[in-house]
């Protein structure tokens, strides 16, 4: 019998349990050793971890006072595709925001369930407000209208060392974003959660006063 397909909010449901360390150990005894998103992305509210199959998005730095990317930018929110993670590289750029409020209430909307921009963010108290967890580089005031240019949407782009496919599945929580290959979403997932059932018995046997070497030996690493 062909194993049912696990749906997006359930895989959602389970990833949000655990935490970006466990699965980071995991990708790394697998191979995949190009997983963590640069430190100074960080969550705009340490409260919301951020789980879903990327939805990517790339743009440039244009010296071009005439530019409006306006029209781009309207076909990729309407492009978003429910319990995806939206992850916008800016391609470097900092002289304006790259993310707003509109385009946040816009993706939560289509049933996006986050969003990571490798740039900047302005509207920031009006997003705290939306409860939709949003990872930027840096905040700026400046609209990135003829700054700016989106260039092009569910591509391969690169954050830091890491490249990100649409599909890849996209898990942040305080402690930074990692990001699992797709084909190994289910995988990882289950060896995470097996993992953190290993580490709930070290820590109980810790409380209980084990030597930290006999949990070790009996447990793993941790």
């Amino acid at each position: 019998m062909k194993k049912k397909k696990t749906s997006l909010p359930e895989i959602r449901r389970r990833y949000l349990r655990l935490y970006t360390g466990v699965v980071a150990d995991i990708l790394d005894s697998k191979g995949v050793r190009a997983h963590s998103l640069p430190p100074d992305i960080r969550p705009m509210d340490d409260r919301l971890k951020v789980a879903g199959p990327a939805f990517t998005c790339l743009g440039v730095q244009t010296g071009d006072v005439r530019s409006d990317d306006t029209p781009m930018l309207i076909r990729m929110l309407e492009a978003v595709t429910p319990d995806c993670v939206v992850v916008l590289s800016a391609g470097g750029d900092r002289s304006s925001s790259h993310w707003g409020e509109i385009m946040t209430l816009s993706a939560k909307q289509r049933g996006s369930v986050g969003a990571v921009v490798d740039g900047g963010l302005r509207d920031a108290p009006q997003i705290r407000k939306m409860n939709y967890p949003v990872f930027t580089r840096f905040y700026l005031p400046a609209s990135s209208i003829s700054r700016w240019e989106l260039k092009e949407f569910q591509g391969i782009i690169k954050v830091g060392e890491v490249s990100v496919r649409p599909g890849d599945y996209v898990f942040g929580d305080p402690d930074g974003i990692v990001v699992i290959p797709g084909g190994l979403t289910e995988e990882v997932l289950g060896e995470a959660e097996e993992a953190v059932r290993r580490e709930l018995k070290m820590r109980q046997a810790l409380r209980r006063g084990m030597p930290l070497q006999e949990v070790n030996k009996k447990f793993g690493a941790f």
